[in-house]
């Protein structure tokens, strides 16, 4: 008589079924900047339908009692509520079941040169909209997944060890590609910014971004390899000599890791995305002085070690950034960025409440652009999120969607002083704010699939991790 194997239930599957849906997230991210950033109509469908996959997979595990929520939504009812209602009001912009005073004119005129009633909507394009609408819900699903799949401390620092070993892949890759001559991106033939290091992104200032969210990872495991030697009681020679051995050989792949980055940062010639990361990662040292056994000195010879890499850096590759600040060149003129700012303020005043739709700038400004502009560029971005997204949202609507964000980051710098260890984690999701929130005044790095999806991804870990393991699970 034999007897019959154990039955499996669902919570002894619980690990193994966590693993799986963090794997794929992680893999979802890996290969978001491959197609070029996701930045393509086919592309970015397919991410959204991956991410709207993963989401539905977690809440089938969670729904049929696999697991359990672990981050209530009631501790971050206020983002969550916000991101919900400029949601709702994004579908509402496409949908033709408002009211005709909130209709866009556009489609009176269309109706009166068809001579035929149409069914107008507060979208000038509501297909775009909806588009854009679907992206924004993919990043959304990347940040929960993260939020629920990174709250054990284990797993947050394997999200953080990926999130360097992309990027460093990424710059890697774009290293050898700038050596043997940059004319290539993937298997298409460079056909811009030529001079500049791109990876596997077109526009390198949007690279400048992503390889600047890594940095702020790499730095942070760079760090931990040595920081431990920094609080011994030891002799400032011997400290010395335990940190080199560290950095040149136990912790050589992360020393790799961070150098790439650095080089590729470089490399990119971007002024602002240089800056914003440069300003991010004196954001992130700072959190390094607030911790109780790490003082301030210690800090500070943390943040040598790391500036001294990149001044090294910088004397052996900046020669493009260095022209360019130098000659204060630009691929926008401030004249034309001014005429563009200027007249996408006025075209928010034609719509300040209602917007035009999300999605919708590339086809609102062709009216709007000044006949002084140059021609030389195909103006689709307002080259400033913000300015963008009121023109589009109507400016209630982007208030509430910049306040969401802006919450997270508040939430993740709370954990700053809720934590007194692995603060890291939260701090990271303050300095990536930074970075993405100042260079989104002069570019447009958070409409790239890439870039938004790594961004939520380590927002996601980073509030996670910004309460006590004794939270876990609990809201208020």
């Amino acid at each position: 008589m034999t007897s019959e194997p154990p039955k499996t239930s669902l919570a002894s599957r619980s690990p193994a079924t966590e693993k799986i849906l963090f794997r794929a997230l992680i893999a979802v991210v890996a290969l978001a900047p491959l197609p070029l950033a996701s930045n393509r109509p086919l592309p970015a469908a397919i991410l959204a339908a991956f991410m709207g996959a993963l989401l539905i997979a977690w809440a089938a595990y969670i729904g049929f009692g696999g697991g359990k929520m672990v981050v209530s939504p009631r501790k971050l009812r206020w983002p969550l509520f916000l991101f919900g209602l400029c949601a709702i009001w994004i579908l509402l912009q496409s949908l033709p079941i408002v009211p005709a005073g909130l209709v866009d004119p556009i489609w009176h005129e269309a109706s009166r040169a068809l001579g035929e009633p149409l069914h107008g909507t507060i979208s000038v394009d509501p297909n775009a909209t909806r588009t854009a609408l679907m992206r924004l819900l993919s990043y959304a699903a990347a940040f929960w997944l993260s939020l629920q799949l990174c709250r054990q401390p284990d797993r947050a620092r394997q999200a953080l060890v990926a999130v360097v070993y992309i990027g460093a892949a990424y710059a890697i890759y774009g290293i050898i590609v700038y050596a043997l001559g940059n004319q290539q991106v993937l298997y298409f033939h460079k056909w811009a910014y030529q001079a500049a290091l791109s990876s596997t992104f077109v526009n390198r200032n949007s690279y400048a971004a992503f390889a600047g969210l890594c940095l702020l990872c790499a730095s942070v495991y760079f760090i931990n390899s040595f920081s431990h030697f920094l609080t011994t009681n030891r002799r400032p020679g011997q400290k010395a000599v335990l940190i080199i051995e560290t950095i040149f050989q136990r912790a050589i792949l992360r020393t790799i890791a961070v150098m790439s980055l650095m080089t590729a940062l470089v490399l990119t010639g971007s002024r602002a995305g240089t800056a914003s990361s440069l300003v991010a990662l004196f954001v992130l040292m700072l959190t390094f002085a607030r911790k109780r056994s790490f003082q301030l000195r210690h800090a500070l010879v943390a943040a040598a070690l790391l500036g001294g890499l990149l001044l090294i850096i910088m004397a052996a590759s900046g020669n493009l950034l260095f022209d360019r600040l130098a000659k204060d060149g630009s691929d926008l003129s401030a004249a034309d960025r001014s005429m563009v700012y200027a007249a996408t303020m006025d075209a928010i005043e034609t719509a300040p409440w209602t917007g035009t739709g999300y999605g919708t700038y590339r086809s609102v400004f062709t009216a709007y652009r000044p006949e002084t502009l140059s021609s030389k560029f195909f103006w689709d971005k307002a080259h400033n999120d913000y300015l963008e997204n009121a023109l589009e949202l109507g400016i209630p609507a982007a208030i509430m969607l910049n306040l969401s964000v802006l919450l997270l980051a508040i939430e993740a710098a709370r954990g700053l002083r809720r934590r007194r260890r692995n603060r890291t984690l939260p701090a990271i999701g303050v300095a990536a704010t930074v970075l993405v929130g100042l260079h989104s005044l002069l570019d447009f790095s958070l409409q790239i699939p890439a870039i938004s999806i790594l961004y939520a991804f380590l927002m996601g870990m980073a509030v996670s991790q910004a309460w006590p393991p004794a939270t876990q699970g609990q809201g208020r």
